[in-house]
């Protein structure tokens, strides 16, 4: 018997039916440095098979086995997304053999720490589509399950054409990177705020989608703009029919992320947090009469006083308000950036509530390595990793894959997974390269236009 599996230029495989798309088709060509063809046939779902290998036996609990010997290989699924995790990891199995290529024998089990990994990405006006699809690709290469898209007022809504800006993607453009992101085995949840960062722009730059183009809806708002003005039947209106229509674009996700961060005229106005609980109570039992659950950011229901140095905002006897106002369908997601040890005392304050609980790091190891060990030994909900606008950043890209391996991800068969700031850097430009399809200039390639920024 020999150490490895080597590939023809044309393989058939017979495997689950959702896996013949383009996407996949295009990533087995990429993986085999464009020599490569795969041709698939109908085969049982949650399972792939090449050549004449046998299908291994699942193990209970994992999302994926996959075996690798002279006779083929092949994937079982616990669903199509781990099947798909399975695939991600045999193309990271590729290596090049002179003229050919060649997979070595293994035999290998999911070993996720946890279940539910999250990806949190932004729609930036100053981001193309292809950047977007980019990203989505790279995030189902690390083996995330979910991926949250949140668009920065580029995505033009019927409802009300001043949601986005002139030049926002039209719902058929982004209908295309949902399909793309659920052939490669994500869910993906939409997100729009509907409390706080109602300008759908950053703060610190004073830009306004709504207001910029239309002053005379600011009676949709707080007086500072920044904000929902939910004590506005107005508001409500034009909320639950921007749901339905993201319902509409994302149809096969039992979410959809509500935001709620960071209402700075809510904090500060005696009056309206005095409201809270019956305005956030009836906004998410709305949403779960809809047949979502509404997932929330927690800093404006975590006590400032209680949680010194954390990203607290809300004031100290109405937290617990706001808390039992909530259905128990709702997602706690708990996000800060500067924690870089565990425990992490709020994830475990909120875990207690008996809600369905997500801790959110930012790009930083210490910060969701922190995250894992905590929500792994309190075996919490899930984890949501934040990208922001940092993508473009020198460690921005790379992190996405560094969380990945500190999670369990299956990675290139030369990594050393040492996560030395090279070898990362190297690891995460070969996977862009392998999901350019499209091809790249130089602008394109890699995570940032331009090396030198004057």
């Amino acid at each position: 018997m020999s150490k490895y599996l080597v590939l023809d230029s044309k393989s058939t495989v017979i495997a689950d039916e959702r896996m013949n798309n383009e996407t996949v088709k295009k990533l087995w060509n990429s993986f085999s440095l464009t020599t490569g063809e795969i041709c698939l046939e109908k085969g049982e779902d949650f399972t792939f098979r090449l050549g004449n290998a046998q299908l291994p036996i699942l193990p209970e609990g994992k999302e994926y086995v996959l075996k690798v010997d002279d006779n083929g290989a092949a994937i079982v699924g616990k669903d199509y997304g781990g099947l798909m995790r399975g695939f991600m990891s045999l193309l990271m199995k590729i290596e090049p053999d002179k003229s050919t290529f060649k997979i070595k024998n293994v035999t290998e089990e999911s070993n996720y720490k946890i279940h539910n990994r999250m990806i949190h990405i932004c729609v930036f006006p100053e981001n193309d589509l292809y950047f977007i699809k980019k990203l989505i690709r790279l995030s189902a290469l690390c083996q995330y399950t979910h991926i949250v898209i949140e668009f920065w007022g580029m995505l033009k809504y019927d409802c009300l054409k001043e949601l986005a800006w002139p030049h926002a993607f039209t719902k058929e453009q982004v209908r295309e990177i949902i399909t793309e992101a659920t052939e490669l085995g994500m869910e993906a949840i939409p997100m729009f705020n509907q409390l706080g960062h109602a300008t759908a722009s950053r703060v610190c730059y004073g830009k306004h989608v709504v207001l910029d183009q239309n002053p005379r809806l600011q009676d949709l708002f707080t007086p500072d703009g920044w904000a929902w003005d939910l004590t506005n039947p107005k508001v409500l209106k034009l909320l639950k029919s921007v749901r339905v229509e993201l319902y509409e674009l994302f149809p096969d996700t039992e979410f959809i992320h509500i935001g709620c961060d960071e209402a700075y005229y809510y904090s500060d106005c005696d009056e309206l947090r005095k409201q809270l609980p019956e305005l956030l109570g009836t906004l998410t039992s709305e949403i779960v009469a809809e047949k979502r659950r509404p997932m929330l950011w927690m800093d404006m229901i975590l006590e400032k006083e209680k949680f010194t140095g954390y990203e607290a905002n809300g004031k100290s006897g109405e937290c617990e308000a706001i808390l039992n106002a909530l259905p128990k369908e709702s997602v706690f997601v708990d996000w800060h950036y500067d924690i870089k040890k565990s425990p992490i005392e709020t994830l475990e304050y909120l875990n207690s509530f008996g809600y369905d609980t997500i801790g959110a790091p930012w790009l930083n190891r210490q910060n969701y390595d922190a995250h894992i060990e905590t929500l792994t030994q309190n075996n919490m909900y899930g984890i949501m990793l934040t990208t922001w606008h940092t993508l473009h950043n020198e460690n921005g890209m790379p992190a996405v894959l560094g969380c990945a391996q500190d999670l369990g991800a299956q990675t290139l068969y030369w990594s050393k997974q040492t996560h030395t700031w090279g070898e990362r850097n190297t690891e995460t430009a070969t996977l862009l390269r392998r999901i350019s399809f499209e091809g790249n200039s130089y602008e394109e390639s890699g995570w940032k236009q331009k090396q030198i920024v004057v």
